[in-house]
């Protein structure tokens, strides 16, 4: 942790729950804190070294004799199976040492760990014990996750799901009963488990009467059972494979469960789950690291805060990684009185404040979207602040600035903000936090045990800037600022320029309330790709390392048998890497001088089932592997080969008519499906600089339409739609907010625009002269969840308005100047620059829309010149 280290050394009884454990600590001399591994250049060896590599006399041994199992690596688990060489092992001869087992009795019951990718298969369940009239589950769970499997068993049409969701059980099971689903869940606050503690779990199954779910002994629910048997024989723990997740459309969000199991008993019969068969990724034992929060992310109003032994004026050290892309906010707060302790970011800079003694760093960029490592320290001779072992700044503390403060008392500290403090709270990630408590050794903060834990998210640091048109607004308290930014950028269209407009509406009241919510249940930090040919984000300022070498990792969800996934190139276009489908096999490619390397798997991935993906390129060769077992290798004889690109990296699709010199045809448009945890080199991307296209993949059932999300977007027809003097529209919708615009005209001298306003529908023309406008107000509005059809007809001044069966019209001035105009036809909103301030609403339209025609042509929306933002085209997540 930064300079300071600490080894471990447990040895547990093979015949009692007693333990031996030492601990031996130390700490670097220097300030440097960075343990800077890169794959390329370093090797790791286990047992010893081979005979040319030269080791410093400390560490000139003799190899090891015996087992070494390797259990987890920053609580992932990984397996020394993973090796690249063996040097001396010959497995024929000296077969590999069976897996650790704890002593397993009724008296010790074993743990595991679950990593989140990991699951345990009980096959035949019954050979332990008999299904009878009462079955019973027993499981005791440890987690922080938000959403997780605990156990599932499925057969032919038949399920039964225990998990968390949203830190609750739940329980459903389906027999194929003729009333659906059963469901088992209670969200009362008593019943959260996502608390990093063991939660002893049961459902009890009576067949005859009523099946039981309880936690620590508590009833949950209980429901009455329709007299049905268990048709079940095996059973899943912590997870299932992606073909048994992708085979129900109920399964398809279900994640893996990461943390821990502590025995698990089925008819109070226990079972070793590392000795089944079926057991992948799991490993014994629960260490604490498993179940801390070691990071958090904070909004802008939120903010951590505890209680410890510090002296933060005159004996502290702390160190942090952090993430943002503002250019202020604060990281570390204490106060005394009126003295102050403060680590912050100012105008981009980092700053520490003692007492009103700042030492500022000299670089101003820190607000880059990456992750830095802050290292501060303050005694009786100076102040220290140190950014990534490179940016350094010391400063000497006169004799005068020391000042007596108590050492023995519990003082209050904050990470994130502060509930007084003038400075603003901090918008991004912290991570990996230490400072040097006056009772304990310096150890990894964990955010888990704070007492307070004000709107701030403990579970993963999401991508600090989604694309432009997926900002969702904060939400919560008054100081959120509800601050949207979209642009319209040239695409096809010559009619578009290059408009950035910041959306800033005041809230506005909401009469009327929606059946359907503006949030679909959705994969966290997922993008749906695909509906028009160049569906696409763009990321820019990817770094020059990628010219070198890269590692990309990924998890993909594909619907299409072709498709374009990932692309980056120079100008010209000679030097590019790509991933992309052909016939349903994925294909990484990327050029060396003249020669090409392309890698395809063998099997087909288009199954609508979530699979890893990593790709890697080192020179000449590639690697890709699939789902962390698969490895596919090629490589083409060149050396000392330029290769550059550009800083612009495309995913899920290109711009027209860019990658077909490289990729054949039917793979240079969007691929269709869902993205996820998109890295370079292990970290996040987050520079998005513009989004086309992009919705959030939704789960659950869908349907045909076109989906508008709540993060704003909208479509530019092409123009051979044009809404004149004269014209008449059709189309469907079935909206999730009561008002925001559906489709905007903006002419040479006027415009059209129809919204719907708080459930009532609304047509405003103005001719350049003169603004006129009619309205229908359905008597349950527009909002109730069911699909509405729109009319509207004009004839020069007349303007006909029908919702459904009933019918409004308005008769306007004459204009005789006013004539017909080829413009775009914006659907969906449109770029606050181009709307008129005093219309009730510029929100952009959350919902459905579907079967549009202008003059009885239908329109396509997979055609059109420009689908900006989170529109799914062709998709509409079911009501």
């Amino acid at each position: 942790l930064g300079r300071h280290g600490k080894v471990y050394l447990t040895i547990p009884s093979q015949s009692t729950t007693d333990e031996q454990k030492f601990i031996q600590k130390g700490e670097a001399p220097s300030t440097d804190s960075l343990f800077d591994v890169d794959p390329n250049n370093v090797v790791f060896f286990i047992g010893g070294v081979p005979p040319d590599v030269k080791l410093p006399p400390p560490l000139s041994l003799a190899h090891f004799v015996g087992c070494i199992e390797l259990a987890s690596l920053n609580n992932d688990v990984i397996s020394l199976y993973n090796f690249k060489e063996t040097h001396g092992l010959n497995v024929a001869v000296s077969p590999p040492c069976p897996r650790y087992k704890l002593a397993f009795s009724q008296s010790r019951i074993a743990s595991y760990l679950f990593d989140g990718t990991g699951y345990a298969l009980i096959r035949n369940i019954e050979r332990r014990a008999k299904f009878g009239q009462v079955i019973r589950f027993d499981i005791s769970v440890r987690t922080i996750a938000n959403n997780c499997a605990i156990f599932l068993m499925v057969s032919e049409g038949n399920l039964f799901l225990l998990e968390i969701k949203n830190g609750f059980l739940r329980l459903t099971y389906d027999f194929g009963f003729s009333d659906g689903p059963k469901l088992l869940e209670n969200n009362s606050p008593k019943f959260q488990i996502n608390d990093a503690k063991y939660h002893e779990v049961s459902v009890i199954y009576h067949q005859l009467k009523k099946v039981i779910l309880l936690v620590d002994k508590s009833l949950v629910k209980t429901v009455e059972n329709p007299k049905t048997p268990l048709p079940f024989s095996d059973i899943y723990i912590g997870g299932a494979p992606s073909s048994i997740l992708k085979s129900r459309p109920e399964l398809s969000s279900v994640a893996g469960l990461k943390g821990c199991v502590k025995g698990f008993l089925f008819q109070k019969r226990d079972f070793n789950l590392l000795e089944e068969p079926g057991t992948i990724g799991i490993s014994s034992g629960c260490p604490e690291e498993s179940v801390m929060s070691r990071e958090a992310y904070f909004n802008g109003e939120s903010y951590l805060g505890s209680l410890a032994k510090i002296s933060s004026f005159d004996n502290f050290e702390g160190g942090l990684n952090f993430k943002t892309l503002l250019p202020s906010g604060l990281l570390f707060y204490h106060a005394e009185g009126s003295d102050e302790f403060s680590i912050a970011l100012e105008n981009g800079a980092v700053v520490l404040n003692n007492r009103g003694t700042k030492v500022k760093l000299q670089k101003k960029q820190y607000n880059d979207g990456r992750t830095h490592f802050l290292l501060a320290s303050v005694n009786k001779q100076r102040y220290l602040l140190l950014v990534d072992d490179k940016d350094k700044q010391e400063k000497t503390r006169p004799t005068a600035a020391t000042k007596s403060s108590s050492d023995s008392l519990v003082k209050t500290f904050y990470y994130g903000g502060s509930p007084s403090s003038s400075l603003k709270n901090f918008t991004g990630c912290i991570s990996y936090t230490y400072i040097n408590r006056k009772d304990r050794d310096i150890e990894t903060e964990d955010f888990q045990k704070y007492t307070q834990k004000v709107n701030v998210s403990l579970q993963e640091c999401p991508v600090q800037q989604p694309p432009a048109a997926l900002m969702s607004p904060l939400k919560g308290t008054s100081k959120a600022k509800h601050t949207q930014s979209q642009k319209v950028a040239r695409d096809k269209s010559s009619h578009l320029l290059e408009v950035t407009s910041s959306d800033l509406e005041p809230s506005e009241p909401s009469i009327q309330s929606c059946y359907l919510s503006q949030s679909p249940r959705s994969t966290r930090q997922a993008f749906h790709y695909g509906g028009v040919a160049n569906s696409r984000q763009h990321y820019a300022g990817v770094p020059d390392s990628l010219s070198e070498r890269c590692h990309f990792s990924l998890s993909l969800k594909i619907q299409s048998a072709s498709g374009l996934i990932f692309y980056v190139s120079d100008v010209q276009e000679d030097n590019f890497m790509a991933l992309f489908l052909a016939n349903g096999k994925l294909v990484f490619s990327f050029s060396v001088g003249d020669k090409k390397v392309q890698i395809r798997s063998e099997k087909k991935y288009d199954d609508g089932a979530w699979h890893s993906i990593v790709c890697v390129r080192d020179g000449s060769m590639g690697r890709l592997i699939i789902d962390r077992l698969t490895v596919f290798e090629d490589k083409v004889q060149a050396s000392n080969v330029p290769w550059h690109v550009s800083d612009s990296l495309f995913v899920g699709g290109v711009p027209p008519e860019k990658a077909k010199r490289n990729i054949q045809r039917n793979s240079a448009y969007s691929f269709t499906g869902c993205l996820k945890n998109l890295q370079l080199d292990g970290r996040r991307l987050s520079s998005v600089a513009e989004t086309f296209g992009v919705s959030p993949c939704f789960e659950g059932l869908s349907e045909d339409g076109t989906y508008f999300s709540e993060e704003g977007g909208y479509v530019v027809l092409d123009e051979s739609f044009e809404l004149g003097l004269t014209f008449e529209l059709v189309v469907e919708v079935r909206p999730r907010v009561a008002s925001a615009v559906l489709l905007h005209v903006r002419a040479s001298e006027g415009y059209i625009i129809m919204y719907i306003h708080q459930g009532a529908v609304v047509v405003l023309v103005n001719d350049g002269s003169h603004e006129f406008s009619t309205k229908v107000s359905p008597r349950q509005g527009v909002c109730d969840g069911t699909w509405h059809r729109i009319t509207v007809i004009r004839d020069a001044n007349v303007v006909q308005l029908d919702v459904d069966s009933e019918i409004k019209h308005v008769v306007g001035p004459v204009n005789h100047q006013s004539a017909d105009t080829r413009k775009p036809v914006f659907i969906g909103g449109a770029p606050d620059l181009f709307l008129p301030e005093h219309i009730d609403t510029m929100k952009p339209y959350v919902g459905c829309m579907k079967n549009l025609t202008i003059n009885q042509s239908q329109a396509s929306f997979s055609k059109a010149i420009l689908v900006s933002g989170a529109v799914s085209i062709g998709s509409c997540p079911g009501a």
